[in-house]
């Protein structure tokens, strides 16, 4: 059975893999491509209910900045069907949502790391 991480868990992996980053150029390149995630991030989880959450990912998409593409969808109707189909409560969406945040943080880095070197 796969062990579900919580927010705190998935944050704290986050920070250790920012610790983690090798070469000064990497370090800040990482720093700048990964601010609109981390701001999308909080805004989402800034949500106080599954409403609030979609208004604001809505808006997100509708920007021209990096969107959180989380679950792999780009829109909100996506989103939603997204949410319908698999059964998705807030607390879930929003664990979600960091755990994809995390995953563009490895991709930022990889891609970064293999850039310096």
């Amino acid at each position: 059975m796969k062990t579900v991480k919580t927010i705190p868990e998935i944050e704290e992996d986050m920070k250790v893999l920012i610790e983690q980053i090798e070469g000064e150029d990497a370090i800040e390149e990482v720093a700048v491509e990964y601010k609109p995630y981390k701001s999308n991030m909080e805004a989402l989880l800034s949500s106080t209910c599954i409403e609030t959450y979609l208004e604001k990912y809505d808006e997100i998409c509708q920007e021209d900045t990096a969107t959180l593409e989380c679950f792999n969808v780009s829109d909100l109707e996506n989103l939603k069907a997204y949410i319908e189909e698999n059964e998705i409560d807030f607390d879930t969406l929003k664990t979600e949502t960091v755990n994809a945040t995390c995953e563009a943080l490895k991709f930022l880095i990889y891609e970064a790391e293999d850039e310096e070197y």
